[in-house]
C-alpha cells in the first residue's frame, strides 16, 4: 500500500497522456518489487529512488513531443469544461436566473447556418492547438478563464484525454437559443468521430459570436 501511495505520487506529476502513466506506474511498481525481491527494505528503495517530484521532473524531461501534446491538449479541454461548468451553474442559480430556450434564429440575433459553422470551426482549433487563434474568438470571461493559474489548477484534475486521432467527420448539430437577465447565448452540441475516439462538444457564443464556453464529453 505504502508502495502504491508512493507511486501514484510520482505519477500524478507526470504530465504526459494518461496511457503512458500507466505505463510509468508499472515500470515503476515492478522496479520497486524488484530490488524488495532481492533483498532490499521498501524504505531502502524509496530513499535510493528519490522524492516523487524529482522523479516526476526527470521524466517529464525524457517525454517524447507528442506526449507532451497530448497533455497540454488535456490541460486547455479540461479547464474549458471548468469554465462551462461554471457558466451552467450560474445559469441556474435561482427560479428567475433559469434561462428559457428559443429556437436558434427566432430572436434575430443568431443564424443557424453560422453557429454550426462557427461551433465546427472551434472544434477544428481546439484539435489543431491553435489557442492564439481561441482565445482571440474568445469573450473577455473566456480568455480570463483560460490563464497560466488557471490551466495549472487544472493539471491538478484527474484524469487527461488521450490522442483521439484525426478527425473524421461531423454528426448532426443540435442548437438552441438560450435567454436570462436579457442575455443571449446561442448553444450547440455536435458530436465529433475521430480515429480513435469520439466527442460530444457543447459550444457557448455570445451574441457576438464570441466563444463563451465549452464542454466535451
Amino acid at each position: 500500500m505504502i508502495a502504491e501511495t508512493y507511486v501514484t505520487q510520482i505519477v500524478k506529476k507526470i504530465r504526459c497522456s494518461r496511457k503512458k502513466r500507466r505505463e510509468i506506474h508499472r515500470q515503476i511498481l515492478a522496479d520497486i518489487t524488484s530490488a524488495m525481491q532481492q533483498g532490499d527494505s521498501l524504505e531502502k528503495v524509496m530513499l535510493r529512488m528519490g522524492e516523487p517530484v524529482a522523479i516526476a521532473e526527470a521524466f517529464n524531461e525524457s517525454l517524447p513531443e507528442r506526449e507532451r501534446r497530448i497533455y497540454k491538449r488535456g490541460i486547455v479541454l479540461k479547464a474549458a469544461a471548468v469554465l462551462a461548468a461554471v457558466l451552467v451553474i450560474l445559469i441556474l442559480l435561482a427560479g428567475w436566473f433559469v434561462p428559457r430556450g428559443y429556437a436558434i434564429g427566432s430572436n434575430g440575433v443568431y443564424d443557424a447556418d453560422e453557429v454550426e459553422r462557427q461551433a465546427k470551426e472551434i472544434i477544428r482549433l481546439l484539435d489543431a492547438e491553435d489557442y492564439d487563434t481561441l482565445l482571440a474568438r474568445s469573450t473577455p470571461q473566456m480568455q480570463k478563464v483560460l490563464t497560466k493559474e488557471i490551466i495549472d489548477d487544472a493539471k491538478a484534475q484527474t484524469g487527461v484525454n488521450e490522442d483521439w486521432g484525426r478527425l473524421l467527420e461531423f454528426g448532426k448539430c443540435y442548437m438552441q437559443e438560450v435567454k436570462q437577465q436579457g442575455k443571449t447565448l446561442a448553444v450547440a452540441q455536435i458530436t465529433a468521430a475521430y480515429e480513435h475516439a469520439w466527442g460530444t462538444y457543447t459550444v457557448f457564443f455570445d451574441k457576438d459570436m464570441l466563444l463563451a464556453g465549452i464542454y466535451i464529453k
